[in-house]
């Protein structure tokens, strides 16, 4: 039977220290006292498991600690800069007591994971190893060791450094860099960090050696790849804390930017509504901050990290707390991909060999992507520490094996009846998972999406002529160069190129929602850019209510299947302004969501030109500039050009680094699969740069049925320009020329409103104003979120009638 650690004494001369000790453990029995002496009496009436105290006078109270409560677990609690705690546990080392030490300056959150990490350990196995074959490699102060295994845990090792190294050379709480543990040449496991618990001289018939036990952390933080997302949004930031709330999720204070002190905040309610809500609750401690300073709020939810600055509005000395709601809160995720549960027709088995004992070892996937997976084990016997790396195999629903590769990123102790082995014990072990091949890759996608939706599957393998059906009878009008006619030849295009792109899955994802009713909507995604994925085509059958959540189903989905694309980094929508339902609805997504540098909002006008088989005579006119190709040095300039308007986010979203303009890497993607998707460059010279420049999209006809991949963007320096009226209208008759040239039914621009006046001179047609958001993949979270509140919020009222409305990209 497992029974929980609970009984635990701190020991710290601080008031507030101590309070902020005994809420980093809200799980356990807490006894918290002023001195040394009053813990003997203490520990006289009960025995604790676990004692946390400051270093002065160490030994002594480790002598003590001996008689009253010889298997408690000792932990000091000693700053980094303070030499004479240190010296003072370097001297209790070198007589042979054994414990742990905790930087003094850890905050709250920290502080308690780090205590629960070290009572897991405390109940955790350890497996003694042959020290001959098993090499641990470090570095401390960039001086490289290399040292033999003795002992080997899931949180920590017992090493032996040969050689006659003082004790003083590793002192508690050192830091280990790069420690790695290989077996003939193989490396067993690797962690950025260790720490040193004990340094203590040992000697054999080999002579003088130095043990130092070491322990490391339960997850391996991987540094976040973005900045974190800022929400700065008030009815955003207060419905965010309602739900943190509601999910119940742990709230901390501290002083603004003072980790030294962070208290928890118990039964914290949200009062009040409009522009002065606050958070009541009862502080875990004294906050030493007057009325009016400034605090940090922060807490942690769906697999994020929230932050922001409040204002200490009430603070009691019984503990009461008042604090108003933070002007915005920074956002940061913790996993890159979001896992699913199988459903329970989907079985999924990961095999392995134990890392040191190399028995074989087989585990049901409690959830999984296409990135990662967890499993459950015993850490009573098995050793299975974060950072071990192993060769697996996983076991399909349909049977058929994969072989992977697995790195262990976290261990976490799990409640006994959510384990599904009866561990006395039980871990849960969250890998990352490496090595699949594309079949298998294809199956978790699929269980995936069953566990997301039951009644959304694949579209590519359904006959195209009713998803071109749904569509009509979805009035989804907005496709000029694929109109509902009798003329067979366009629809042909499209379903050749719709069953080359969508049945690859790397290319794009057509998905379809049916029900006993038949096919009730679809909505496709392409990776439009190298590491783009457009949201597009979403139509639903008219008098299905969007409280039935049909377009939220298929949206989400879409836009979850690109994040499941390792090297897709953004999101994209496009829709026009007058359709409302995408642009009330995603376009407050979009204002609500703005952040520079993670997302990019334009409009634009659609401007169409119908062409005839043979070119026009060309009117006798002004002699316009000379139009040229570009070359190395022009992509070059377009990519410092819009660094320096600003638009970061377009030129890595579209593929507009100087290697990539050309999009001969993507074209590449597509030529596998018999497509085409290229870039051509035009410009026209002024003095001294380019006065005007065209990007001329060129793909397979019905990529995008707004054939956004077949039309052109222009991008004018100096619109101040005597020539640049000119110049634009020398670009606008090339672009017409090369679409010419392509076969196309018509020259399509993109272009600011600006220069529709231009293009209606050229004999283009205004279709109307456009709107894109583009958005980075640590942003799809929230967006999905977000889009489900909507959707929710629609639940519980009347559905109001869209059934005159297209239901657009």
């Amino acid at each position: 039977m497992n029974v929980p650690v609970r009984d635990v004494l701190v020991v710290h001369p601080n008031a507030g220290r101590r309070a902020a000790l005994a809420s980093a453990l809200p799980a356990h029995r807490v006894v918290a006292v002023e001195s040394k002496t009053e813990a003997a009496f203490k520990m006289a009436d009960a025995v604790p498991v676990l004692i946390i105290a400051p270093p002065d006078d160490a030994r002594l109270f480790l002598r003590q600690v001996a008689h009253a409560a010889p298997n408690a677990l000792r932990v000091f609690l000693c700053s980094q800069s303070d030499p004479v705690g240190l010296a003072e546990l370097m001297r209790s080392a070198a007589e042979g007591h054994v414990f742990s030490v905790l930087d003094e300056a850890l905050s709250g959150p920290e502080l308690g994971r780090t205590l629960t990490h070290l009572l897991q350990n405390f109940g955790s196995a350890s497996l003694a190893v042959a020290s001959a074959s098993y090499v641990a490699q470090f570095q401390m102060d960039e001086q490289p060791f290399m040292a033999r295994c003795l002992q080997v845990g899931n949180f920590g090792a017992s090493l032996l450094l040969p050689g006659a190294h003082p004790p003083a050379t590793f002192p508690p709480g050192a830091a280990l860099e790069g420690l790695s543990i290989d077996r003939a040449g193989q490396v067993l496991f690797q962690a950025p960090w260790a720490h040193v618990q004990r340094a203590q001289q040992v000697h054999d018939q080999f002579g003088a050696h130095l043990q130092i036990d070491v322990a490391w952390a339960a997850v391996m933080h991987p540094p976040p790849p973005v900045p974190g997302v800022t929400m700065e949004d008030a009815a955003e930031v207060q419905a965010t804390l309602r739900k943190a709330l509601r999910r119940e999720s742990v709230m901390w204070v501290q002083r603004a930017n003072d980790p030294a002190v962070q208290l928890r905040v118990e039964d914290p309610v949200l009062e009040g509504s409009g522009e002065m809500p606050v958070l009541r609750g009862q502080s875990s401690g004294l906050l030493e901050a007057g009325i009016g300073e400034e605090v940090d709020l922060f807490f942690e939810m769906g697999g994020q990290s929230y932050s922001g600055v409040s204002l200490l509005l009430v603070n009691e000395l019984d503990g009461r707390l008042v604090v108003g709601l933070p002007r915005s809160l920074v956002i940061r995720n913790w996993r890159s991909l979001p896992r699913f549960k199988p459903t329970p027709g989907e079985r999924y088995l990961v095999s392995f060999l134990a890392p040191l004992t190399g028995l074989p070892t087989t585990r049901p996937v409690m959830d999984l992507s296409v990135g990662g997976l967890s499993f459950s084990f015993d850490a009573s016997r098995e050793i299975l520490p974060a950072g071990s790396r192993l060769d697996a195999t996983l076991l399909m629903p349909d049977g058929q094996t994969t072989a992977c590769r697995l790195e262990v990123r976290s261990i976490q102790a799990i409640p006994p009846e959510e384990s599904t082995g009866g561990e006395v014990r039980p871990f849960r072990a969250g890998v990352r998972l490496t090595g699949l091949s594309t079949e298998s890759r294809d199956t978790i996608v699929r269980s995936f999406m069953a566990s997301r939706c039951q009644s959304i599957s694949e579209g590519y393998a359904l006959p195209f002529e009713k998803i071109w059906q749904l569509m009509q009878e979805a009035r989804y009008r907005f496709h000029p160069d694929y109109p509902f006619t009798t003329d067979p030849t366009p629809v042909a295009q499209v379903v050749d190129t719709h069953r080359r792109v969508y049945s690859t899955g790397d290319l794009g994802r057509c998905l379809v929602y049916g029900n006993d009713k038949g096919l009730q909507g679809q909505i496709a995604a392409l990776r439009i850019h190298s590491r783009t994925w457009i949201v597009q085509h979403l139509a639903v059958r008219p008098g299905v209510r969007r409280n039935e959540h049909v377009s939220y189903e298929l949206s989400n989905l879409a836009v979850e299947l690109g994040e499941l694309q390792h090297d897709v980094e953004f999101v994209r929508y496009a829709w026009r302004k007058d359709n409302r339902w995408p642009s009330r609805r995603i376009g407050w997504l979009a204002r609500a969501l703005e952040t520079p540098g993670l997302s990019f909002l334009r409009h634009f006008a659609y401007m169409r030109l119908p062409l005839s088989a043979e070119a026009p005579t060309q009117v006798p006119g002004p002699a316009l500039p000379r139009v040229r190709d570009g070359v190395r040095t022009d992509y070059v300039w377009i990519e410092l050009h819009l660094r320096d308007r600003g638009e970061l986010v377009r030129v890595l979203s579209e593929d507009l680094l100087a290697d990539e303009v050309d999009l001969s890497g993507l074209d590449a993607r597509y030529q596998a699969h018999g497509l085409r998707r290229r870039r051509k460059v035009f410009v026209v010279d002024g003095e001294f740069g380019p006065l005007a420049v065209a990007l001329c999209e060129d793909s397979s006809p019905g990529l995008n049925l707004l054939e956004q991949t077949n039309a052109f963007w222009l991008i004018v320096p100096r619109r101040d320009h005597p020539q640049t009226r000119a110049a634009l209208q020398a670009l606008v008759q090339r672009c017409v020329a090369h679409a010419r040239e392509r076969g196309r039914p018509s020259a399509i621009g993109l272009v600011e409103e600006e220069h529709i006046e231009l293009l209606e001179e050229a004999g283009f047609q205004n279709l109307g104003r456009f709107s894109e958001w583009i958005f980075h993949r640590s942003m799809v979270r929230r967006v999905c979120e977000l889009w489900r509140s909507v959707f929710e919020r629609l639940g519980g009222a009347s559905a109001p009638d869209w059934s005159g409305e297209e239901v657009d990209e």
